[in-house]
């Protein structure tokens, strides 16, 4: 069971990462970057026929990021947005996934992402 609350209130349930907050702090330490578990991502198709609504989805993110409360004082940005603060995230994962030979050739970041997408951030 994947659980997000911090509190664990079936005895039953153990934790199978027994500091979780540390053990990312510790894995950021050595690749200078997060474990992504989530993205938000669109096709191609429609970055090219619906262009507007991308940069307007991109923007309530934005906004959405810029009204939840900020990361406690030391504490990882685990909700990165955009293509440059998820740059070094994504070259890691790029670097796994390929070396774990679950794609045939290693790509980089900004082959993923289009014209649409790449000025996102500017």
């Amino acid at each position: 069971m994947v659980l997000g609350d911090k509190t664990l209130k079936d005895p039953r349930l153990k934790r199978l990462i027994p500091d979780p907050d540390q053990a990312a702090r510790d894995w950021h330490a050595r690749n200078q970057a997060i474990q992504i578990n989530h993205m938000v991502v669109v096709r191609d198709s429609v970055s090219k026929s619906h262009p507007d609504a991308v940069r307007e989805v991109y923007r309530m993110l934005r906004e959405s990021k810029r009204l939840a409360p900020p990361p406690a004082p030391g504490a990882l940005d685990m909700t990165p947005i955009g293509l440059e603060a998820n740059r070094r995230n994504l070259e890691v994962a790029i670097d796994y996934v390929y070396r774990q030979r679950l794609i045939p050739q290693r790509c980089t970041v900004d082959d993923l992402f289009d014209d649409v997408t790449r000025k996102l951030d500017g």
